[in-house]
């Protein structure tokens, strides 16, 4: 009701948002979002190998996935569930193809036998030994199958059942490729033995270390030849993947003074009304964007919500607000007050149904049956409430409280689904009833109820503040008139500072990006980047899901390779900077190694002092310098007594002299073998699935279905 009252109350938003269509069919450009552009057939998203993967086919696999597992993928948005399905669907075809072509196959037996090998399926089909009972399982899946199409909760079912033989299947298949491989990986001892015995042997040195940022930057004279130079000897250290780069404006949409003062207006008002109103929970529900819960709560059960400390010692009727909430305004009023138990005993017979929370998967009963059943045993025992224990033994699905004749023993509030508690808390001793929760249906006899507790059902209006048409009038008039400005000005940047607006850069948007940095979740925005149209220098205005409007600006188009020269020129400057200094240490190094005869002499002749090191060649660091493989594998190479030349590395300049090699230390050659070959079976296998990957023919367009 509140929300069809709210429709009505709003209606003038009808002609904001014919408004805008009329503004995107006059502004041109600015509404273009993209749309669905499919080359070929429009229900094509993708091929691999030649193997075309149909929209529905995608959707169809997404929904099965999140259908089989709703708690892991509950908050998943589609293109998470997306990317998974097709990773999938990729990995299925391109290992397919390479069994195929190995002459390798995984058969329906195969799957069948994983299936039943599975523990899970082992434990939930076991016998009354305890043991699998295959027959169990052949009957449980027929059935499954047989009843798909009788309601919605069996065709459910089905399609989790599918979902799972087909993961059965990848794995058997990927299992098999990665088996394969695996087995013609092999490391013998004396590789191992050759390689420690070069890696690890100590290699004591004597050596001039001088880094580069010792040369001033006024002793360098860089060029914008210099630049360009060294970034054309250095493309392969700017690679580049498909992206886009962004500037924006974002109007966040949110409420105004007024709109606040409006709704705290109203709930004044629906206060005063509330106090002569007999059914509160009509009331509620009448006017609240929340619902109104029947349930009772102790004190300290309503910490964290505020409620606690205005509830104390109040009497039924006492109201408060309205309270400013943040984002809402709320009234609230003590409906009813009583004392509950702190714990009750009770004991219940629990009448399940195929599908219910934790049914055993022998249970076929549907609801309706399952309730006819309940609804009879009830019957009998109102009259007949010595049977209860034996009912129990005979009916009851839960395993160890008919063990107990159905005694659940003492529970606190919050131990049990809600129905069930609710009957045990506000019912009195000795009473029976039956009540329905997620588990089945449940016979229930009041036991026993110790201590007393305070508890309060509060009633609340919870009116949430939203824009009013008039503020999203005015916040879709501030960004339409910049972004029609905008689109002929000379310079759209100055045109924003001169209107106090501020543009934000979002750099390498690739294709399913979800989020844009300072906007959140904007898929939208990278859609509207990635229009096959879009042009640089194209301008949009956009609707960014509800949040408010968005005037974006395209400013590079980056397409897999090298990184333009723009967008790294500042990096290649700094990286001829470097060079220069590099070269200037290195003259004055060379200068100075000419007249020197040992390694002090040179250290002197540079005004440093010698370091001592033993090297590895496995350890590519340097204490106090950092990473310099080619470094430490030149001084390695040295011959003993030799003094080096100048050795130019990443961060300064050496001169280094050695002493003879020490020995590696002798380790279990063959423990080390199979040490080294378990890790490299296990990396050849993602490596190798990599390299099909890079080698397949795979199209994705995805990115125009979301």
């Amino acid at each position: 009701m509140a929300t069809i009252q709210n429709i009505r109350k709003r209606s003038g938003l009808l002609v904001v948002v014919v408004f805008v269509a009329l503004m995107a069919f006059l502004l041109g450009d600015l509404f273009k979002s993209g749309g669905s552009k499919f080359f070929g057939d429009p229900n094509v998203v993708g091929s691999v190998n030649g193997r075309d993967i149909s929209r529905l086919e995608l959707s169809q696999a997404m929904e099965e996935l999140k259908t089989g597992n709703p708690d892991q993928y509950a908050t998943a948005s589609s293109i998470q569930l997306s990317n998974l399905v097709w990773n999938s669907m990729m990995s299925d075809e391109i290992l397919a193809e390479e069994l195929d072509a190995s002459g390798m196959n995984v058969s329906q037996e195969e799957i069948y036998l994983d299936i039943i090998n599975n523990p899970n399926i082992r434990q939930s089909f076991a016998g009354a030994n305890g043991q699998f009972d295959e027959n169990m399982f052949r009957s449980y899946v027929a059935q499954v199958r047989d009843n798909r199409d009788v309601n919605e909760q069996s065709t459910e079912m089905w399609t989790q059942w599918l979902a799972f033989e087909r993961a059965v299947s990848s794995q058997a298949k990927n299992f098999k490729f990665t088996n394969a491989l695996e087995k013609g990986v092999f490391m013998p001892a004396s590789l191992i033995e050759a390689d420690l015995a070069r890696g690890d042997a100590q290699h004591p040195a004597q050596y001039v270390y001088v880094p580069y940022i010792d040369v001033n930057e006024d002793e360098i004279d860089v060029t914008e030849s210099d630049v360009k130079s060294y970034y054309a000897k250095n493309k392969a250290d700017f690679p580049q993947k498909a992206a886009r780069n962004i500037e924006f404006i974002n109007f966040p949409l949110a409420p105004s003074q007024a709109d606040r003062d409006a709704v705290r207006a109203e709930l004044a008002l629906l206060a005063i009304e509330w106090f002569s109103i007999e059914d509160d929970s009509v009331f509620v529900n009448l006017h609240s964007d929340v619902r109104f819960i029947s349930e009772y709560f102790t004190q300290t059960e309503l910490v964290g919500s505020g409620l606690d400390t205005l509830v104390s010692g109040q009497d039924i009727g006492y109201q408060k607000g309205p309270i400013d909430l943040g984002t809402a305004f709320s009234v609230m009023k003590i409906v009813d007050r009583k004392m509950l138990a702190d714990s009750v005993n009770a004991r219940h017979i629990l009448i399940p149904f195929a599908g219910a929370t934790r049914a055993d998967p022998s249970v076929t009963a549907s609801p309706m049956e399952a309730k006819a059943t309940a609804d009879s045993l009830f019957a009998y025992l109102k009259s007949n409430p010595s049977a209860f224990e034996t009912i129990s033994e005979q009916f009851s699905s839960d395993v160890v409280a008919k063990a107990k004749g159905g005694d659940l023993g003492y529970f606190p509030r919050g131990a049990m689904a809600r129905p069930f508690e609710n009957f045990c808390y506000l019912g009195n001793e000795g009473d029976m009833g039956l009540v329905p929760t997620q588990f089945g249906f449940h016979i229930i006899e009041i036991i026993d109820q110790k201590g007393a507790n305070e508890a309060f059902k509060v009633g609340q209006i919870i009116r949430q503040i939203s824009p009013s048409d008039e503020t999203i009038q005015s916040l879709y008039g501030q960004a339409s008139t910049y972004a029609a400005a905008a689109q002929s000005s000379d310079d759209y940047r100055a045109l924003a500072s001169d209107q106090g607006l501020f543009l934000r850069p979002a750099r390498n948007l690739v294709r399913f990006d979800e989020v844009v940095p300072g906007l959140g979740n904007s898929r939208r925005v990278v859609r509207w980047a990635w229009d096959d149209d879009r042009e640089e220098g194209n301008i949009g205005l956009l609707e960014n899901d509800g949040k408010g409007y968005v005037v974006v600006v395209l400013t590079d188009k980056l397409e897999e390779g090298t990184t333009p020269f723009a967008l790294v020129s500042d990096q290649c400057q700094e990286g001829a900077k470097k060079n220069a200094k590099r070269d200037i240490v290195v003259r004055r190094m060379e200068s100075a190694i000419s007249g020197a005869t040992t390694i002090d002499a040179f250290a002197a002749a540079m005004v440093s002092e010698p370091r001592s090191m033993s090297f590895r060649i496995n350890n590519v660091n340097i204490a106090g310098v950092g990473n310099e493989p080619q470094v430490v594998g030149a001084i390695c190479g040295l011959e003993p007594g030799e003094m080096s030349d100048v050795i130019a590395g990443e961060s300064g300049a050496f001169v280094a002299i050695t002493q003879p090699a020490q020995p590696a230390p002798t380790v279990d050659y063959l423990n080390q073998a199979k040490s080294t070959q378990r890790s490299l079976r296990n990396l050849v296998s993602v490596q190798a699935y990599k390299a099909l990957e890079d080698k397949a023919s795979v199209k994705d367009n995805r990115y125009m279905m979301f």
